[in-house]
């Protein structure tokens, strides 16, 4: 048996994640085995590419549907 929750009618949609250079964010996918599941932003690159830092990788440039917010 499924019940359903009323959706409130003042909810508000959460804001759009907008990433930006110096922020952390989750990896949908973490790079190794060995390495952290969160990046640093750097900075970004052309058509949505961000340069970011891994701890235990390093430097990686992901594709911005690769990156999450915290």
């Amino acid at each position: 048996m499924r019940i359903a929750a009323p959706v409130s009618q003042n909810a508000v949609a959460p804001a759009a994640f907008v990433p930006q250079a110096g922020q952390w964010v989750q990896l949908r996918d973490r790079l190794s085995n060995y390495s952290a599941d969160q990046a640093l932003l750097l900075c970004e690159e052309a058509d949505g590419r961000w340069v970011v830092w891994v701890p235990d990788h390093g430097e990686a440039v992901l594709e911005r549907e690769q990156l999450l917010r915290l």
